[in-house]
């Protein structure tokens, strides 16, 4: 895990960055703490960089650095547009990105995924009560269930299939890639893996981990920020991307936020990757607190409405009944407004008086504002002597109409 963190108001957007990351997507990645993760793209437009440090082997300092020798006097009507010839320049770039490491890395992750599935069976089969006849029944309830995960988000809606694949269709796919799934099928599954109903499952279990938003793979976050020549005040726009699939970036677009504009936000704060000390600071409680507390008070509410029942003379079974009744309807209903005045006091006591200061704060303000939201959790992670990926000197970009972009603190 890595710390970052964005502010941006009407004047401004500042981004913050700690100097760990992960490098490599396998199951021996590397952490390091001296990595460049704020990347000038323009005199405008930055890039902060979370999770995975690189992509096959390149860093993504390497990769900003050899745009901004093509890209760097270029001026983009919006931050969109300079994030777009970002991914572009990437796309099909073989000079960065030879084919032959690249299917190297789709090789690894395919057999990763294999043996994610294997594991995954063996333990579903090893559930008391379980029920599978064999581990060939277990495998296909796990590969259902992955498939299915990749298929529909969390709420059940399916998951449309991601635009920069519009191009590869499941015969260009597997005519890409047959060859190196039919070998790996046969290396994990032998016989029962080559049956045809068996393989075309997997198959499609490939096809759709590259195809899908489901980021199942190592990532990186992509943050851009900055102003566009059509921008009046600061905007960012955050990707997720990991592999490198038929020569293009497989990507996903997650938010674009624009401060002040079409009744937006006059101040926006975005945290990235660990944070759940900036969250404390920023929410007046840690998110594990939180999480406790709505346990507790539903465990509390559950406990004093039984001893209430039985106190009335209810005897076990008629108490039952009335516990089942009230547990699909009154107790969680006292749990959510308990959750909604906690929300409320947090936004009122600590949210609100703090955006309110953002808002009319000057950029070197939130440069100094982002940098200490940073650098609470590399103290925390100092201070437990963990080893989360945390820490390092902490970098500060600050973006502005006037100034582009400018260097609050850097590392040496």
């Amino acid at each position: 895990m890595t710390s970052e963190v964005m502010i941006m108001n009407r004047q401004a957007v500042a981004l913050a960055a700690d100097s760990a990351v992960t490098y490599g997507g396998g199951p021996e990645p590397v952490v390091t703490l001296e990595a460049e993760k704020i990347l000038p793209l323009n005199g405008s437009v930055a890039l902060m960089v979370y999770s995975r440090g690189d992509v096959l082997g390149r860093s993504w300092s390497q990769i900003a650095h050899a745009f901004r020798q093509q890209h760097g006097s270029t001026e983009f009507e919006s931050v969109a547009d300079c994030a777009k010839a970002f991914f572009a320049f990437v796309d099909g770039n073989r000079k960065l990105f030879p084919e032959r490491e690249e299917r190297e890395e789709f090789e690894g992750l395919m057999r990763a995924a294999f043996l994610t599935l294997m594991n995954h069976a063996r333990a579903m089969a090893s559930y008391p009560g379980a029920g599978y006849e064999d581990d060939a029944a277990a495998f296909e309830a796990a590969l259902e269930l992955y498939r299915s995960h990749l298929a529909h988000d969390e709420s059940g809606r399916p998951r449309a299939d991601l635009d920069v694949f519009g191009h590869l269709t499941r015969e260009r796919f597997y005519e890409l890639y047959g060859s190196v799934l039919d070998q790996l099928i046969a290396d994990a599954l032998g016989a029962f893996g080559q049956e045809e109903a068996m393989r075309a499952r997997l198959f499609d279990f490939a096809y759709m981990i590259v195809t899908k938003p489901a980021f199942l793979e190592p990532y990186a976050g992509l943050v851009f920020a900055g102003l566009g020549t059509a921008d009046i005040f600061p905007v960012y726009v955050h990707h997720y991307a990991s592999i490198l699939v038929d020569g293009v970036m497989k990507r996903a677009h997650d938010e674009t936020t624009a401060v002040g504009v079409d009744d937006g936000p006059n101040a926006f704060v975005r945290t990235f990757a660990q944070a759940d000390m900036t969250h404390a600071f920023l929410r007046g409680i840690h998110p594990l607190m939180f999480d406790m507390m709505i346990s507790m008070n539903l465990i509390t509410n559950e406990a004093a409405a039984d001893m209430a029942l039985r106190e009335a003379g209810l005897d076990a079974k008629a108490a039952g009944e009335v516990m089942e009744r009230i547990g699909q309807g009154a107790l969680p209903a006292l749990t959510g407004h308990f959750i909604k005045a906690s929300h409320q006091v947090s936004q009122e006591e600590f949210i609100n008086p703090f955006i309110q200061v953002v808002s009319a704060s000057g950029k070197r303000q939130i440069a100094e504002t982002s940098k200490a939201l940073v650098e609470l959790n590399i103290l925390k992670s100092s201070l437990h002597q963990t080893q989360t990926g945390v820490g390092g000197d902490v970098d500060v970009v600050m973006i502005s109409q006037t100034g582009g972009v400018e260097w609050y603190a850097r590392k040496a």
